[in-house]
Parts: C-alpha cells; structure tokens; sequence
C-alpha cells in the first residue's frame, strides 16, 4: 500500500487546509521497503512520518482517521474490494483516496529501457520468481476496473489526471528501483544480487551519459472522494 497520510483538521475555508501533514503513515508490507522509508525520515529529521511494517488489510487505524490515502502502484496487487471499504471507513467524510502509477523504466523506447527490459526477466527465469506475476494477474481488472469497485465502496469520482517529468537515473538507483518491485525484492536476489548488478552494469554502461540514463515518467492518479456528511 503506497501509504496513508492524516492532515491537520482545520475549517474547509482554512489556508492550512494546504499545510504540510501533521502525521504521514507509510505502510509496505515489505520490511525492507519500510526500513528504507523510516532511514530516510530520520536522516532528515521528518518525525511526522511513521513507516508501518504490515499488509493494507490489517493496517490499525480507526473510523475517521485519514484525510487522504494514497496507493502508489499497487492497487492491483491487494484485495481490491476489501481495501476500498477499509480506506472508506479510515477517512473522514469528504477525504479524497488517490490510486497512483507511474510508467516502468523498462516500458520505454530508448535504447537503454529496451536493454534494461531483459535483465529483469532474465534474473526472473534464473531465480525461479518469473511466477510472481503469473500469467493472466490483470483479468480481474478488466473485468472489474478501479474505479467500479471504488464506487462500489461508496466512493464519488473526483477526476484523473496525468502529468510527465523528466528523471535522470544512475544504474545503482536502477538497482534499487528493481529491488523495490514485487518480482525482484531483496528476499528473491539473496545471494544472487552482487552478480544480478554485474549484469545490470554490464547491459546499461555503454548506454550511460556523464553516469546518468534519462527517461520521462509517465504518472497518473486517479481521484475518488468520500462524500461530505450532509
């Protein structure tokens, strides 16, 4: 689950309805990718942001407790249904849920992204994880999209939108970024990882300019809101 943000309440013709969250959870149920999270609060002092080790569905927060709740690409990957009634009961009325993607840096056509294409499915096919995503996982989406069982929920369409930015990546934060997807985390590499950077080293250095691969990232979200009691 990308995470979920409480905001400081405050009357709805209030500029501070634009402040900074008085408290960010961010929830993973990946203690890898929360660890990351929480050496990152310390390093710069955010004592607002509390990384929560555990899965969307057994996240401890009451009726009314958010103001927003983000999921940042992984929508898909959870219970659907049951997560949508759960962010419905854990914000308060007229709390937005924001369902966030953004483009894979190897669905791209530069000549880096098609290179940086093969390496994750070859380290898949290798270390056996190529049925973490088996074939068929997005059946149920297209059957059933996002924004009908968010509805379902109670949910009122607040919109999509879409935006490109331009990002400069290194191979070590490529590395980083495959360990931070559902089919090669961390647990999967192991003993493997030094000589899966190897390859990825290998595959991408002759593409690199000043040390730096450029892509535009596609993002979009997706905007529902709770309904405002009367």
């Amino acid at each position: 689950m990308g995470g979920c943000s409480t905001w400081p309440a405050a009357p709805a013709n209030s500029p501070s309805r634009c402040a900074a969250p008085a408290e960010v959870w961010c929830v993973d149920a990946e203690p890898d990718m929360t660890e990351v999270v929480r050496a990152k609060a310390i390093a710069v002092g955010a004592t607002h942001i509390r990384a929560i080790t555990v899965g969307a569905e057994d996240l401890p927060a009451g009726p009314d407790s958010f103001e927003s709740i983000v999921i940042g690409n992984a929508f898909h990957r959870l219970r659907r249904a049951a997560v949508a009634g759960l962010a419905h009961t854990w914000l308060r009325p007229g709390g937005c849920l924001a369902l966030c993607w953004s483009a894979s840096p190897w669905a791209g056509s530069r000549d880096w992204q098609r290179a940086l294409a093969g390496v994750p499915r070859t380290g898949r096919n290798v270390l056996g994880a190529a049925g973490r995503h088996p074939p068929g996982w997005d059946r149920p989406r297209q059957r059933d999209p996002d924004h009908d069982v968010v509805s379902r929920a109670g949910f009122e369409p607040a919109g999509r939108h879409e935006f490109s930015v331009e990002h400069h990546w290194t191979i070590r934060e490529l590395a980083g970024h495959i360990r931070s997807t559902s089919f090669l985390p961390p647990p999967v590499l192991a003993d493997h990882a030094a000589a899966f950077d190897a390859d990825l080293t290998a595959e991408l250095g002759r593409h690199t300019a000043d040390d730096r691969l450029t892509e535009t990232v596609g993002f979009a979200y997706e905007l529902a809101r709770k309904p405002a009691r009367a």
